[in-house]
Order: C-alpha cells, then sequence, then structure tokens
C-alpha cells in the first residue's frame, strides 16, 4: 500500500489537512489514520448507559481501542459544543509562525468548510457598547478581555457537520483506517517513508501528516525523540470546571457567549477562563484512563439546562530538571480519581472558602443542580496544589466584579480539569519537522494550537506546504 499523503489523527488538523489537499488535486492518494471510531460509531457508554467508571477496558462498551469521546473521527472537539473562534488573540502559537493576517486566513477558509457543510452563520460581535462595559468592569479588577467572533456550533450539530465532511472526504477519494493506533514512523537517509501501525503494517507514503491530538502528545514526544527530533517543553494547565446559574452569568453570555478573561494572580500564575458552555452540561471525559471534568452545550435550546459551566485554568511552566508537565498534571488528576473512587470530585465554592468537603446533603440544599449526576461531592484541596487552587479562588474573586454572583457559595466546582499540551517539536515554518524531511506535527498534540480553530489551520498550512511541492 502506497500513498502520497498518510495523516495520522483524524482530528481538524487531519480532516482540514486532506479536505484542502483533495480540494485542490483530486488525484492525491490520501490515508487517514486514527485509532478512535468513525464519527457515526463514537457512542459513550458513560452518557448512553449511565454508569458511575468509565468502562475504558470493557469490550463491546464502545471504549475500545480509545475513549469514544477524546478520539475518532473529529477529535477531542467532536463533542465539545463546538466553538469556533475566528480571531488570532488565543487559541494557539502558530502566529510564532506564521503573520497574523495568514493565520487569520487559514481560519477563515476552515470556517468557510464548517459553513458549506451546514455550520450556523451566526457569528456574536465583540465589539459592542455593552462588551465595553464588560470590558471596562474587568479592566478595573485587573482581568483582560479577549475579544474573538464566535461561531458556536452546539454539540449535535457539530456531529452532523463532522459527519458531512467525512462522507465528502469519501467521495473525493480519501482512504480511511479507523481503531487501528500509529505505533512508529518509517524514516531512512533522514527522510519519512511511511508509517507502522500497532497491527504491524508497513504503509508507505511521499509525505506524513502527524495530527495526534493531545491525547496523544506523550506518544509523540516519546516516538519523535527516539528518532532525535529536538523539543521546546510546554506548559499545562490545571485547573476546575465551574457551574453557576444562568443568571448570575445572563449578561456574558448574552453579549460575548464566552467571556475569555486572563488574570495574573496573587501567586505569579496565569488564570484564564475556557470553554464557556450557556444553557450546557457538566461531562466527562477520558484522557488515557485518568478521568477529568469538561463541558458542553447543545445548539438546540429545547436540550439546554438552567447552568452555565466554564473551566478556570492555571498554566504551569516548568523549568529544568523537571521535563514531564503533562505526567504532573496527570498525577494531579488521578488523585481526584481515586478520592472520587473513579469518577470527579464535585465541591460547592463555599465549603471550599471554609476548608471543608462538600457532602451529598450539602450539595442538594444548593442552590445550583448539578448536571453532572455522576461527580462525586468531595474536596478539591485535597488533590490540587496549593498554588493552584490559590489562583483559582483569586480569579473567582475577581471574576465576581465582572459576574456578580459567581463567588457565592453555591457556585459548584469540578475537578480536575487539566489541559496537555505536548512539548513542541523543532518545525521550520510550514510545520516540516526538522531533521526528517517530509514529515509534519501539527495541532493541539503538537504542542502548536489549542482549539478547533488553529487546529484546523494548521493542518491547512501543512497541506498547502504539501501541494508546492508539486507545483
Amino acid at each position: 500500500m502506497e500513498y502520497d499523503v498518510i495523516i495520522v489523527g483524524a482530528g481538524p488538523t487531519g480532516y482540514m489537512c486532506a479536505y484542502r489537499l483533495l480540494e485542490q488535486n483530486k488525484n492525491l492518494k490520501v490515508l487517514l489514520v486514527d485509532k478512535g471510531k468513525d464519527i457515526k460509531s463514537r457512542i459513550c457508554p458513560l452518557l448512553s448507559h449511565k454508569l458511575l467508571t468509565c468502562p475504558k477496558t470493557v469490550k463491546g462498551t464502545g471504549c475500545l481501542p480509545s475513549c469514544s469521546i477524546t478520539t475518532g473521527f473529529g477529535g477531542a472537539g467532536a463533542f465539545s459544543d463546538g466553538k469556533f473562534n475566528i480571531t488570532s488573540q488565543f487559541g494557539g502559537w502558530l502566529s510564532d509562525y506564521i503573520s497574523e493576517e495568514q493565520l487569520l486566513s487559514l481560519i477563515k477558509y476552515c470556517d468557510d468548510v464548517n459553513l458549506k457543510f451546514g455550520a450556523t452563520k451566526v457569528l456574536t460581535d465583540p465589539y459592542t457598547d455593552e462588551v465595553r462595559k464588560i470590558e471596562q468592569t474587568a479592566i478595573g479588577v485587573g482581568l483582560m478581555l479577549l475579544r474573538a467572533k464566535v461561531r458556536h456550533l452546539g454539540t449535535e450539530e457539530n456531529v452532523k457537520i463532522l459527519s458531512k465532511i467525512k462522507d465528502s472526504l469519501s467521495e473525493m477519494g480519501a482512504d480511511f483506517i479507523f481503531e487501528k493506533a500509529l505505533s512508529d514512523i518509517i524514516v531512512e537517509d533522514s527522510k519519512v517513508q511511511g508509517v507502522v501501525l500497532e497491527d504491524g503494517r508497513e504503509i508507505k507514503a511521499r509525505e506524513v501528516v502527524l495530527g495526534l491530538g493531545r491525547e496523544g502528545s506523550t506518544f509523540l514526544e516519546k516516538m519523535l525523540r527516539r528518532h532525535k527530533v529536538g523539543f521546546r517543553n510546554n506548559q499545562v494547565d490545571i485547573g476546575v470546571r465551574v457551574e453557576t446559574s444562568n443568571i448570575v452569568m445572563q449578561d456574558i453570555n448574552k453579549y460575548l457567549y464566552e467571556g475569555k478573561f486572563v488574570f495574573n494572580s496573587h501567586s505569579g500564575t496565569q488564570v484564564r477562563t475556557f470553554c464557556s458552555n450557556p444553557s450546557g452540561h457538566v461531562v466527562v471525559e477520558n484522557d488515557d484512563g485518568v478521568i477529568l471534568a469538561n463541558g458542553h452545550s447543545y445548539n438546540d435550546p429545547k436540550l439546554g439546562s438552567e447552568n452555565t459551566n466554564f473551566a478556570l485554568l492555571v498554566s504551569h511552566k516548568f523549568s529544568e530538571p523537571f521535563t514531564d508537565p503533562n505526567q504532573f498534571a496527570k498525577d494531579v488528576a488521578s488523585l481526584a480519581n481515586r478520592l472520587s473512587c473513579g469518577s470527579v470530585i464535585v465541591q460547592k465554592y463555599g465549603d471550599l472558602k471554609r476548608g471543608r468537603r462538600s457532602t451529598p446533603k450539602r450539595i442538594e440544599q444548593g442552590f445550583v443542580r448539578p448536571t453532572l449526576k455522576e461527580a462525586v461531592p468531595g474536596d478539591l484541596g485535597l488533590c490540587l496544589p496549593y498554588k493552584t487552587l490559590a489562583s483559582i479562588i483569586d480569579m473567582i474573586e475577581a471574576l465576581d466584579h465582572v459576574t456578580p454572583g459567581i463567588a457565592n457559595e453555591h457556585t459548584l466546582l469540578y475537578g480536575v480539569e487539566a489541559k496537555f499540551y505536548s512539548a513542541r517539536p523543532d518545525t521550520d515554518m510550514n510545520l516540516e519537522v526538522k531533521g526528517i524531511s517530509n514529515l509534519y506535527c501539527g495541532g493541539d498534540g503538537a504542542g502548536i494550537t489549542r482549539g478547533l480553530a488553529q487546529a484546523g489551520a494548521s493542518g491547512v498550512l501543512i497541506a498547502d506546504s504539501i501541494l508546492s511541492k508539486g507545483e
């Protein structure tokens, strides 16, 4: 089996790369490989059967060979609420490689693809008078508002869009291999020659693109280090998912949909809000056996809740000799899993401030009803590092000036939520790996992006580089 291009990872980097390649050159032989399932087969048994713990190792449940929430066609973002941020201000570090103008152009291309396959035409406007008032209040307490036009796809609509993109790629001639993980790349004379799958199959290709996503970041680093690829270490983000009533968040939800704020805490760390879900639901995700909190919201109001949830993430940057920030975050989350017997912890903010654990009775007496029923009442102070916890409290108290009521005792905190970033491999400006020609790395798994828009844009950038070689 030989291909012009093999793309490993069918998330935004992978499918946008494949779409651009085949749109521009229908004669190319393109293969997408993913260790997860096809989009129409991605079913989470934890949600569908109301199981208490994630049955990752139980055959026939949909969890093998990997978690259906985080892997498969569409990537980890397939079952998020599908917020597509049209901005260069946040969402990754592609502007380290290309100009902001080029980056916005690539993001706009990805947005056009989503529109072509059914995305909503509604965009939020971050430059209204109401938003300026919110920004003015935020600046007064040390919060910086990051502006972006946001196209909210919604979880159920996002899956439909991805299904149509997958069908279109098949019609354009792309081949797919699902439920098979990458074992290694084939390199001869400092040039990539193909890939080796976990079942031992060797598949040859002229070009190889690695878009393994956050879950594949640790594997990507270990594999490329064996091939003598250099790396720059990246941060890891650790925090909680906050859940409060829509009433508390009504101005942010109405005028911004997602308010992205950055804050420098008294501990010297940077804290940011991330992935806000008006009328949303808190959910769990399985990251290689570690159970984490996450959230999503539907496009259909009938499926919504009375709550808004969002992440508060504290950025941790490490210096030598420590070189494994991802494992540090997984160890923190694993401790929360042990304390909750395989789930995530939920705690009232008032209990956290008082230094006591939440109990089922205290949660029941609270004004905010948890949307994740499987979460176990407990004490986040027993698993989150002191600096992380102190930074989260600082941020909540600052946000209370912008969204009065967020710091009330009934606000719920779910933990742990973490965002893993790979150590960034050394690449050129087109994301071609230095030392191994025709090998490309993009997306969140390579530590270059952190979101749908820039992940997709990195795939298009790689595709354009490959196409230029054939000119």
